[in-house]
């Protein structure tokens, strides 16, 4: 990481805080389906995204130990239990890739727009490109393996049509059906909250 001299600002203080929770608990979550996976094609994917994950925690309590700042209260080793029997399939892991990585897309790129300072904001772009990778290659597993569940499909437009009436907009009126931009949105945010 390059030098730098300004102290962290409160967006990047949140930041790196919300992402050490985070990470701490994908890091407990990915031991637990790794200890429990029998897929090879899966396990690939776990070792990657564990990797990852432990690094991030790395970097953020050098950041944090630097500055002086109290690591935050994470997961540790204590809040598993790996003698447990399986909970789930292992295709669950998979799936757990796939969402952790979609949602790490979206909400690190947020906090990347709020941070300024070299070192963090390089941090924070590496966080970003190492999930869409995860997401890229945890969703073409999903679909090799026919579990990918795809968002709706809809007829192709014929023709370029024009809003002509307010109503179109209005809550109240008569029924219509949604538009591509409609359907994308409601799939993308009801995908997002299934997944939590």
């Amino acid at each position: 990481m390059g030098t730098h001299s300004a102290r962290l600002s409160s967006a990047e203080i949140g930041g790196l805080w919300a992402s050490y929770i985070q990470e701490t608990m994908a890091v407990c979550l990915l031991k637990y389906f790794m200890h429990h996976n029998q897929d090879e094609d899966i396990e690939e994917i776990l070792i990657q995204a564990l990797k990852s994950s432990e690094e991030h925690v790395q970097q953020i309590t050098k950041i944090f130990t630097i500055e002086g700042i109290p690591l935050p209260d994470g997961f540790t080793e204590h809040d598993i239990n790996l003698s447990a029997p399986p909970l789930f399939y292992d295709v669950f892991g998979l799936s757990f890739v796939y969402s952790m990585s979609r949602m790490g897309m979206i909400s690190t790129a947020f906090i990347t727009s709020n941070i300024a300072r070299h070192d963090v904001m390089e941090f924070f772009v590496k966080m970003v490109n190492e999930a869409t990778l995860l997401y890229q290659k945890s969703t073409t597993l999903m679909v090799s393996k026919g579990v990918y569940d795809r968002p709706p499909m809809i007829p192709y437009p014929k023709e370029v049509k024009y809003i002509e009436k307010q109503s179109y907009i209005s809550a109240f009126g008569k029924k219509r059906p949604l538009n591509s931009i409609e359907f994308f949105f409601n799939s993308t945010l009801y995908g997002l909250a299934s997944s939590r």
